[in-house]
């Protein structure tokens, strides 16, 4: 109780402090099967008993936020103890015409590329720049964690993954999502101050 206790007040403590609830724009049901997650980034074993899916628009400084102080708290708390499998999920708002495309883009390149891992630490590190994309930045993210800087430098430029970017943005709308980010734990819309408590009510 205790332990569960002090995981659940740890994710929502990281998720109230840091993340302004209604994210950039402002609980929907939907069929936790609807996702795929056999061909989009994820994070946990896929026999994990709870799935939490994360939409993410990469210019919006709200999921920066996230990335940075609260998934850290879900991969430590439940995605290494094998009771979360974490999907990543884009929904260009756009909050920036070009960069909500063109990192999206570029994060799915090295995902096709370089796999998992490749994706989560391109992720990381490009947010970093938000403030300041550039194509460069791009290239030298993508050839440090992973060696595929001009692939990722040119699904940028040319939007190569618009068309899965826009896809998932629709899989959103269907869901009830609205602004980012936007967190399902199983078939359920929660809000950021809730994660951590959702996750645990299914375990």
């Amino acid at each position: 109780m205790n332990d569960t206790m002090t995981r659940r007040g740890f994710i929502a403590a990281g998720a109230a402090a840091s993340v302004t609830l209604a994210g950039c724009l402002g609980g929907s049901s939907v069929d936790p099967d609807a996702i795929d997650d056999g061909d989009r980034p994820a994070l946990g074993p896929e026999s994990a008993p709870v799935t939490v899916t994360v939409f993410e628009d990469f210019a919006c400084p709200h999921c920066r936020r996230f990335n940075a102080q609260v998934k850290p708290e879900i991969e430590q708390q439940y995605v290494e103890a094998g009771d979360v499998r974490y999907l990543h999920a884009d929904f260009p708002i756009p909050v920036d015409e070009t960069w909500s495309y063109a990192i999206g883009s570029a994060a799915r390149a090295v995902f096709s590329e370089a796999g998992h891992d490749a994706f989560w630490g391109f992720v990381t590190a490009i947010y970093e720049h938000q403030t300041n994309y550039s194509f460069d930045a791009v290239e030298t993210v993508a050839a440090e964690v992973a060696g595929v800087g001009e692939t990722a430098r040119s699904a940028a430029e040319g939007e190569t993954y618009r068309d899965t970017l826009e896809s998932d943005r629709s899989m959103g709308e269907r869901w009830g999502v609205s602004g980012t980010p936007t967190v399902f734990v199983g078939e359920e819309q929660v809000e950021l101050d809730s994660i951590g408590s959702a996750i645990e009510q299914r375990l």
